[in-house]
């Protein structure tokens, strides 16, 4: 009875947010309910640039594509599109997914990147997309600085509000605020969902704290040459608590007395009332394992996922597209086939957003449920799957679930996924996923020796074989007849000596 009354308790605690520092990385969790429901690290040397704005140059135009690459002071050139210079373009569904805003983009057809831009060009320009493998990061010429409450567009004069506000009284209350608040000729601002319930005197605020950061970042652009960095997006910590502490958040707790400083420091400026909020971890457990966090994120990059119920997914990330594969497991259900494939199914689709969130899995997204043969069922899996969804914050395109149980979507990708920043590809493997059967190899050694020895014009021949245990014992055992044969065909002497330090796939013949 107790530990039923300890997971009902649980069960209504509501969003927290823990914050763990270490010197080399800051690491980021959301908890609802208990239950991680979203993960993200910044570790140092591997830097964000999504939301910075830089001095660059024009490098090169290329006609063919209308874009030009900008020398930005990073490792790789920026790519700005024709339709992205001195244009509202897609520039605040990048930085801010999760606000629903419209942005128009101009017909990029219409527009040709030589009559904007030459080379050697000194320019402003912001990040909106990560560079990813050998891409460099994309680029905006259409500037934003997003508050809390507010975004500013300098370039724009444009005053729109955030879809997710629903109440038009409050769409009305907004806007009369927004033409009382003095903005500079020219000028614009799109209002975020956190701007409900929102004072006259917080609007006004956050407007002169944003125009004092453009008239500082003008300042810095005019003195200094290019290419050169003259904003700086917040840190994972700080953007963490402008964009996603909100009051309904129960505590957000942090184990580092600097980073708790920092915090405290940032919500003085903009929402003295959160402060209390937010606690500095004491205990001696470490705050991640106190909440069995490491398990759990440990978890975010395995490739099988299981469900409750038996059931698992195999979630498989390739350069093109990400697929999602939903198997029954040891759930065998207690009717039929039909009602097994379609628990499975249902339980997949609460599921699945939720591993597209933590996993930050962007692009292309195929989903394979097991086939059902009832329509009504496969609607409820997608209605299911659909609803999910809506609580992700990132642009997401949703396809109906075919006759075969497939569901195509596409996730707004902003930055690299969790995966690609913790792990490299296996140099063993290639990224292959497997390595060659140890009958294999036996067998190609076999072949190598034969060749080699093939070369030898002494009458004695003699080859040394260095080679993994676990290889030699399958070339004595599987393939001794073909060891034996090379030995008659050749009049020669084979030493296998086992080498357990070598990786299976590694054989060392040398000739005496």
């Amino acid at each position: 009875m107790v530990r039923k009354k300890q997971k009902t308790e649980n069960e209504k605690i509501g969003m927290e947010i823990l914050v763990n520092v270490s010197p080399v990385e800051k690491r980021v969790a959301f908890l609802h309910n208990g239950k991680l429901a979203d993960f993200f690290m910044e570790r140092e040397g591997l830097e964000h640039y999504v939301g910075s704005i830089y001095k660059g140059r024009v490098s090169s135009i290329v006609r063919g594509i209308e874009a030009a690459f900008v020398d930005i002071g990073l490792d790789k050139n920026g790519f700005l599109h024709a339709g992205d210079v001195g244009n509202v373009s897609s520039i605040l569904g990048e930085i801010l997914p999760d606000e629903d805003i419209k942005v128009s983009r101009p017909d990029a057809a219409s527009k040709k990147i030589e009559e904007t831009l030459k080379n050697n060009q000194e320019i402003m320009v912001q990040v909106v997309k990560e560079g990813m493998g050998t891409k460099g990061p994309r680029l905006t010429t259409y500037i934003s600085l997003p508050g809390r409450y507010v975004v500013l567009t300098p370039y724009d004069s444009h005053i729109g509000i955030s879809r997710r506000i629903r109440d038009r009284g409050e769409r009305k209350r907004i806007r009369e605020i927004l033409n009382r608040v003095k903005m500079p000729g020219g000028m614009g601002c799109i209002v975020r969902t956190m701007a409900q319930g929102r004072t006259e005197k917080e609007f006004q605020e956050e407007m002169r704290y944003l125009l004092n950061l453009w008239q500082r970042i003008k300042v810095r652009t005019e003195k200094q040459p290019a290419p050169v960095t003259v904003y700086e997006e917040y840190g994972a910590v700080l953007r963490t608590v402008r964009d996603k502490f909100t009051d309904d958040v129960v505590h957000l707790i942090v184990d580092s007395r600097e980073e708790h400083a920092r915090i405290i420091r940032f919500l003085k400026a903009f929402r003295p009332g959160l402060r209390s909020k937010v606690k500095f971890h004491t205990g001696r457990t470490p705050l991640f394992q106190k909440y069995d966090l490491e398990r759990k994120i440990d978890e975010i990059f395995e490739r099988k996922v299981t469900l409750k119920s038996g059931g698992y997914l195999v979630i498989e990330q390739t350069e093109g597209l990400v697929a999602i594969d939903v198997n029954t497991g040891r759930f065998t259900g207690k009717r039929n086939l039909e009602e097994t494939a379609y628990k499975t199914n249902l339980e997949a689709a609460k599921e699945i957003p939720r591993q597209l969130l933590l996993r930050d899995i962007g692009g292309i997204v195929i989903i394979d449920f097991i086939d059902m043969e009832i329509r009504a069922h496969r609607e409820s899996v997608f209605n299911i799957i659909q609803q999910e969804l809506r609580h992700d914050k990132a642009r997401i395109s949703l396809r109906s679930i075919s006759q075969f149980g497939i569901v195509e979507m596409t996730r707004q990708r902003m930055r690299k996924s969790l995966e690609s920043t913790s792990y490299v590809e296996c140099p063993y493997c290639q990224g292959k996923g497997t390595i060659k059967s140890a009958a294999t190899i036996a067998i190609e050694t076999v072949r190598k020796i034969d060749k080699i020895l093939s070369t030898i014009s002494d009458r004695r021949k003699h080859v040394t074989v260095v080679l993994h245990p676990d290889i030699n014992a399958a070339l004595i055992s599987d393939q001794a007849k073909m060891l034996s044969d090379i030995q008659r065909k050749y009049h020669c002497k084979i030493d296998l000596k086992e080498d357990p330090t070598l990786h299976r796939e590694d054989v060392v013949i040398t000739k005496k």
